[in-house]
């Protein structure tokens, strides 16, 4: 098969180099002090970890929603990662996230799965869970276009 020639994402070999949890370098993650705890490239499925404080609760006292948002859409980017090549790229180009319950600080689960990935576009489904208890709190639903030419060039 081609695809099994490809060199792997270095995401994903960091990962798989890791042999275990592995801390997300970017300043949002490291915020919510995400981990990327799974990566499956034969599943497409990916499982991080995250743990929201204090600081991120809205008014209500319940964390925001773009956080529970943010904490969906790096579940769905890191599965799209367990099947891109090195030097491949995409941009999210569509995001649907459906609150179900409150989502209080602590440890959070978000699990994520490819659905159907083209040439040109990655259509990717993620749940959002307190960790130890699998009653979804939020589902999401997210488009990726895959970037032509240079990695950082904007083109979709």
């Amino acid at each position: 098969m081609l695809a099994a020639m490809r060199e792997p994402h270095p995401i994903l070999r960091a990962f798989q180099a890791s042999r275990g949890p592995l801390i997300m370098p970017d300043p949002m993650s490291s915020l919510l002090k995400g981990e990327i705890v799974e990566m499956d490239p034969e599943a497409g499925v990916a499982l991080l970890a995250f743990t929201p404080d204090e600081r991120f609760k809205q008014g209500g006292g319940i964390i925001h929603g773009g956080i529970i948002t943010t904490m969906l859409d790096s579940a769905l980017a890191l599965a799209a990662f367990t099947r891109l090549a090195e030097g491949q790229s995409f941009a999210t180009v569509s995001l649907t996230t459906h609150f179900l319950r409150q989502a209080l600080p602590g440890r959070h689960l978000a699990r994520a799965r490819l659905d159907c990935m083209g040439a040109r576009l990655v259509f990717a489904s993620a749940e959002l869970f307190r960790e130890g208890d699998e009653t979804p709190l939020a589902t999401g639903t997210g488009v990726m276009a895959m970037l032509r030419g240079a990695r950082d060039s904007g083109k979709i």
